[in-house]
């Protein structure tokens, strides 16, 4: 499988709905993600993500949580904002699945919490 290109990449996300992350992209397709927001602040796990790449530095990454949460981010690079779409199970909206939209900037950095300007490719 084509290695992932954000592997060995680290990010922070702050969305608009005041949900806030810590992302980092390990090897073979998985990525921890880490709420670093006051509600929830350490709440993690380690998902497998699909990653498709499109002209223009996007990247769309997907995922399934074992509690059925369905996410997709559309990230813009070059413009450092996410846009992510998720669906959980609610009895109450259209085939059973309730959608959350929300979005926000995010910003890759260093271990250390500096901005990690290098390019996707390294």
């Amino acid at each position: 499988m084509k290695k992932n290109p954000l592997e060995g990449k680290i990010a922070t996300v702050q969305f608009d709905s005041g949900l806030q992350f810590r992302l980092d992209f390990l090897p073979d397709n998985q990525m921890r993600w880490t709420s670093t927001g006051k509600e929830d602040a350490g709440a993690t796990a380690v998902e497998t993500i699909y990653v498709v790449s499109y002209p223009g530095d996007i990247l769309s990454i997907d995922w399934v949580e074992e509690s059925g949460l369905c996410v997709s981010y559309t990230l813009d690079v070059a413009n450092q904002y996410v846009k992510s779409f998720m669906t959980f199970t609610d009895e109450n909206y259209r085939g059973g699945r309730r959608p959350f939209l929300h979005e926000g900037p995010f910003q890759f950095i260093l271990e250390n919490g500096e901005p990690d300007k290098t390019s996707l490719a390294g």
